[in-house]
């Protein structure tokens, strides 16, 4: 399968997803706001997120398993699952264990709660991290990026064939205190020289891009 037709398979499977709906109609102040609002989870709505689990699975061959990391409530499992049927090993980790627990609730995977640079985990196909990168998690920016390519390299290490990531754009957008903001000219000269194979993705959202490293 093509990457066009990969596109146009995922556009019907989204269009079908009537319930994305229902997930954005509600508001904090439902009881169920964590378990079924995106918005916990870094999105705005369910198209939003589910557009960019299409970024990050371009090229994704069903027989790759998948490690899907900070999973959250595991919605990137449960695409997988909807869109391609039965597929490789899904496994999810996250830190926090509120976030384990509802994935257990919404979807029953048995997601690992623990920080995944010091969980040891198995190698998988595809290495996932979606929304990891959102909030910075050092006190200087340059602490920040040695920080970011620190993880990559152990993302790159767990992965066999594609680590996938996203990003925030400092380009035209404002920058918000608490924020993780990387210019993807420099994400793409640094990766390509460090990796090789690297494509970055700006093709679905004003301040969000996706990166694929491959490893062939």
């Amino acid at each position: 399968m093509d990457t066009t037709e990969l596109q146009d398979k995922i556009a019907s499977t989204l269009s079908g997803m009537l319930e994305a709906d229902e997930w954005d109609s509600l508001t904090p102040a439902d009881p169920t706001y964590m378990l079924n609002h995106p918005s916990p989870v870094g999105y705005n709505t369910t198209a939003e997120q589910e557009y960019l689990f299409q970024n990050l699975l371009v090229g994704y061959n069903p027989e790759n398993s998948i490690l899907d990391i900070g999973c959250g409530r595991c919605d990137l499992g449960n695409f997988i699952k909807k869109f391609f049927g039965e597929v490789a090993p899904y496994t999810g980790i996250d830190h926090n264990p509120v976030m384990c627990d509802l994935a257990k609730q919404k979807y029953d995977y048995d997601a690992i709660t623990g920080a995944f640079e010091t969980t040891k985990v198995a190698k998988h196909g595809w290495v996932v991290a979606s929304g990891l990168f959102t909030q910075r998690r050092c006190d200087t920016e340059i602490a920040d990026l040695q920080k970011l390519f620190a993880d990559i390299d152990i993302m790159y290490e767990t992965a066999t064939t594609v680590v996938a990531f996203n990003l925030l754009s400092p380009i035209n957008n404002t920058v918000h205190d608490g924020f993780f903001y990387v210019h993807p000219g420099l994400i793409m000269d640094m990766l390509i020289e460090k990796y090789r194979y690297v494509t970055v993705r700006n093709n679905y959202s004003n301040d969000v891009y996706t990166v694929l490293i491959y490893k062939i």
